[in-house]
């Protein structure tokens, strides 16, 4: 059984990888093609998207939660938003080596990404400006 297209989509976003290129830069797309002929491979791909999508739903609550340290005798995690990015990180890092692809953009950090993606990956950093 192959994954869907939903999850395939999950896939790339978690991983960083734009579906824009896919058809050039298809490293993923191939890994996740492979995976219709290694059935437990595929189960622990779909166990990893449901554990990045609890983390996902933890980190929306919790940022509804941001607005006070204590409520009553209640004190609140100030640290969860980093615990709950780094668990999506850690989720994140085993789907990328059970792939065998690397984290292209890290959307568990919360800052937007230095790199742009093109037809042959990623290009630039920092301060990097594309040419011609």
């Amino acid at each position: 059984m192959a994954l869907s297209d939903a999850q395939r989509a999950d896939v790339r976003l978690y991983l960083g990888w734009p579906a824009r290129f896919l058809q050039t830069d298809s490293a993923l797309e191939l890994a996740m093609r492979a995976l219709e002929t290694t059935p437990e491979s595929e189960a622990l791909v779909t166990s990893l998207l449901a554990s990045l999508a609890d983390v996902d739903v933890k980190l929306e609550a919790a940022h509804a939660r941001l607005k006070a340290a204590k409520v009553g005798s209640i004190e609140l995690n100030g640290a969860e938003l980093v615990q709950l990015r780094g668990e999506g990180r850690r989720f994140a890092g085993r789907l990328a080596a059970l792939l065998g692809v690397e984290i292209r953009v890290d959307v568990f950090s919360g800052n937007p990404s230095t790199h742009r993606s093109s037809w042959a990956g990623p290009v630039g950093g920092s301060n990097y400006q594309m040419h011609g």
